[in-house]
C-alpha cells in the first residue's frame, strides 16, 4: 500500500462559511519540532478519513461531529520573526512507519515551491509560513503505529538562507477528542478580520 498519495482533491463549499466540528480521531501528535535559521519548524497532520456526521446550513454556520482517521492531509509549517523571516521551501520528504516498517520518499518533483512568511497581527512579533503538501499521507495509527518524517527544508530570512534535513517524530494517538472552529473559503468571511495563517485549508 502506498504511503504517499500525490493527488490533489479540492472541495468547494459555498453555502457555509464557519462552524464547530466535534471529533474523535485516530491521529498523530504534532509536538515534535526543529530549529532552522532561527525559525521553529514542525510537521502537522489532519485526518480526513472515517465517518462524518455533520450538516451544513444554508446560512453561515455549521455544527456536527465525526470519527476521523487516515489518510491525512499534511504540511510543514514554521514560526518565525515578523519582518525578518521571508520564505520556506520543502525540497524532500521521507516517511517511515514503526509497526509496518514502510519507508517511502515523496516525489521531489511535486515539491520545491516556496511559501512566504506572513505576519500575524494577533501575535505581534511573529510570522508563519505553511506549506500544505499536495495529496494525502496514507498512514493509519492503529495499523502503522508511530511515524517519523524526515524533511529537507530551507528557511530564508533577510540576512541569510539555511538548509537542513530535520526529523519529526509523531506518536500515534487513539480516540483523541477535539472541538475545532473552522472557516470555509466563502466570501462572507472577509469581514471577520485577518485569518490565522495556521488554519487548515480543506
Amino acid at each position: 500500500m502506498k504511503l504517499l498519495l500525490p493527488i490533489i482533491a479540492t472541495v468547494s463549499v459555498n453555502l457555509c462559511s464557519c462552524g464547530h466540528i466535534f471529533t474523535k480521531s485516530n491521529t498523530y501528535d504534532s509536538n515534535s519540532s526543529a530549529s532552522i535559521n532561527g525559525a521553529k519548524v514542525s510537521s502537522k497532520v489532519k485526518p480526513m478519513g472515517g465517518n462524518g456526521g455533520f450538516g451544513l446550513s444554508a446560512m453561515v454556520y455549521m455544527a456536527g461531529s465525526a470519527k476521523l482517521e487516515g489518510p491525512f492531509i499534511w504540511r510543514i509549517e514554521a514560526e518565525g520573526q515578523a519582518d525578518h523571516h521571508t520564505r520556506l521551501i520543502v525540497h524532500r520528504l521521507k516517511v517511515e512507519t514503526s509497526k509496518t516498517k514502510r519507508k517511502e520518499w515523496y516525489p521531489s518533483n511535486k515539491l520545491g515551491t516556496y511559501v512566504k512568511f506572513v505576519d500575524y497581527k494577533k501575535e505581534p512579533g511573529k510570522s508563519y509560513a505553511v506549506y500544505q503538501i499536495p495529496g494525502r499521507l496514507s498512514v493509519f495509527p492503529k495499523k502503522d503505529g508511530d511515524i517519523t518524517i524526515y524533511a529537507d527544508v530551507t528557511i530564508s530570512s533577510k540576512t541569510k538562507s539555511d538548509r537542513k534535513v530535520v526529523k519529526f517524530f509523531l506518536s500515534a494517538e487513539q480516540d483523541k477528542k477535539e472541538t475545532e472552529f473552522i472557516f470555509f473559503p466563502a466570501e462572507i468571511v472577509k469581514g471577520f478580520g485577518q485569518r490565522d495563517p495556521r488554519e487548515w485549508d480543506f
